[in-house]
């Protein structure tokens, strides 16, 4: 699981968007743009619940284009590892990511990841690194987990994610 080739790839993207773009961080202010990550993160995240429509107890699965489902899944990830980039928390590895344990439940699963990214800006905020990268684990080994319960694997995210950047 190489983590760390997925996190320069971000950095690539992000340095080569902030040169063909006009507007600059510092004039959306640091706080916004903190706050932006961490909202498109949720709101990324919530496009793949809405998609695969499981927290809708009375309706049954539609079989999703696993594309389409793999593009909704690729756009929160950047998010996951932007934020992990600008804080730093790109020194994690794979042993980190294995050693969470998995879920079945893929409504639990939501649930989890939308409390993590909740407590990550919390304790970034606190400027507590220990406890921030800790959950930062946490959450993108939850992130990976929800990969799979959506069909994918490692390799195949990694694969499509650095095919399309």
């Amino acid at each position: 699981m190489d983590l760390n080739q997925l996190f320069k790839v971000q950095e690539i993207i992000e340095n080569n968007i902030k040169q063909f773009t006009d507007i600059k961080e510092d004039t959306l202010g640091k706080e916004n743009v903190f706050d932006l990550r961490f909202l498109a993160l949720q709101v990324k995240t919530g496009e793949i619940a809405n998609l695969t429509k499981c927290y809708k107890y009375f309706k049954v699965k539609e079989n999703i284009p696993k594309e389409k489902l793999m593009i909704r899944y690729i756009d929160a990830l950047k998010f996951l590892l932007s934020i992990g980039n600008v804080h730093h928390f790109n020194v994690i590895n794979g042993e980190a990511i294995n050693s969470i344990e998995k879920e079945n439940s893929i409504i639990k699963l939501f649930s989890y990841i939308f409390d993590d990214i909740k407590d990550l800006k919390h304790a970034i905020l606190q400027d507590d690194y220990v406890l921030s990268l800790s959950i930062y684990v946490r959450l993108f080994a939850r992130f990976i987990n929800l990969g799979e319960l959506l069909g994918f694997s490692f390799q195949e995210v990694y694969n499509y994610y650095v095919e399309q950047a």
